[in-house]
């Protein structure tokens, strides 16, 4: 079953009830806001729809997430999947700074998941490897979100 939420004016926040079901942010014409999200358990995910983080994709995102993090209560992650994401410029990076500073204001573990060996050398190039808990496969990410 999915449910939606809805601020005083657009964008609308779907959220699935099961892992199965995937919901995305749209406007209210239905456009991609380039994220999709998936609530399992505690955890919440939002899958960045690549290929590119620029400077027109990272303010959507960040608003997507912000979104997602307001309407939604009862997570203690937030899991980023970049598994479509093969570059991000310096304003996708600070994006994940700042959203970074987001999750720890709400008290939430945030983990980079799927996340390409290009993308993490880009991120530990600019030493963003210790500000992030970063997760290239699945043992790695399951290991994550049990310490989280």
């Amino acid at each position: 079953m999915l449910r939606t939420w809805r601020e005083a004016s657009p964008p609308a926040l779907t959220i699935a009830d099961s892992p199965s079901e995937f919901f995305m942010t749209a406007d209210a014409s239905g456009t991609s806001m380039f994220v999709n999200f998936e609530r399992r358990d505690a955890v919440l995910i939002g899958h960045v729809v690549g290929p590119n983080i620029g400077q027109r994709e990272a303010g959507i995102i960040t608003e997507a997430f912000e979104g997602a993090m307001e309407t939604i209560s009862g997570i203690n992650i937030l899991q980023v999947d970049l598994s479509d994401i093969a570059f991000m410029n310096s304003m996708g990076i600070g994006m994940l700074v700042d959203l970074r500073n987001r999750t720890s204001a709400r008290r939430l573990t945030l983990i980079l998941s799927d996340v390409k060996p290009e993308l993490e050398q880009l991120l530990k190039m600019v030493r963003l490897d210790k500000l992030f808990t970063i997760c290239t496969n699945e043992k790695q990410l399951a290991k994550a979100i049990k310490k989280g």
